[in-house]
């Protein structure tokens, strides 16, 4: 087994651990304000370790005008932000587990399309805040058919999730704590770690997934 393969097994290991948490504190959302003057795009620039995979990603797509605000038809995004790191382990599986057709080295090399459909699972037209996404009727699971509570989305690549808000435990007390949001993928069925909500540059918001996310299965 050469070295690169140990390496992505032991970063999988420890992945497996994050991806299992909904805690919304695993990635610095790299401002301290939630508010950023400028486009997605340009607050994706701005902190290259965190977002520059998915900045190579979003360009290899053809998608920068979206992202900057320049499509006359969509006001407003929100992003579902995959973080860099999630698209790196992304490449390295398609690499070295043939988890596709083509082994990719690099973005580059990857099909336009094959960009542009795993970005666009990440964004919904529209600007929806924590704030507007609504609970989680605390006696079903998010899944349940009876489920009335939470918010529906479907994204611009056509998968669905559901967005919902919990109120935490505190101190004992059962929902006297802080309100933490959620998402649920209905085309996948599977949780979605998010780390930091209600990153808010001027055409959209930013939603940021955290570093266990397993890239594309969304």
């Amino acid at each position: 087994m050469n070295d690169m393969k140990k390496i992505l097994i032991a970063l999988n290991m420890c992945l497996a651990c994050l991806a299992c948490t909904t805690k919304q504190e695993v990635i610095d959302g790299g401002v301290s304000s939630p508010y950023y003057d400028g486009s997605i795009m340009e607050y994706l620039r701005s902190d290259p370790e965190q977002w520059g995979y998915t900045v190579q990603m979003i360009e290899r797509a053809e998608l920068t005008n979206l992202f900057e605000g320049e499509v006359d038809t969509i006001q407003a995004i929100t992003f579902f932000a995959p973080p860099s790191f999630a698209v790196y382990r992304y490449l390295m599986d398609c690499k070295y587990k043939g988890i596709s057709e083509d082994r990719y080295e690099s973005i580059e090399e990857m099909p336009v399309e094959l960009c542009r459909e795993l970005i666009l699972k990440h964004v919904v037209v529209g600007k929806y805040l924590k704030e507007d996404i609504r609970f989680r009727n605390m006696d079903y699971g998010i899944y349940a058919a009876e489920q009335d509570g939470g918010t529906a989305f479907t994204c611009m690549g056509e998968n669905r999730v559901i967005a919902y808000l919990e109120r935490n435990t505190y101190k004992g007390i059962p929902e006297a704590g802080a309100i933490e949001m959620f998402l649920y993928s209905v085309t996948v069925g599977k949780m979605i770690p998010l780390a930091t909500p209600n990153i808010q540059p001027k055409n959209g918001v930013v939603h940021a997934l955290n570093y266990g996310y397993d890239f594309g299965k969304i």
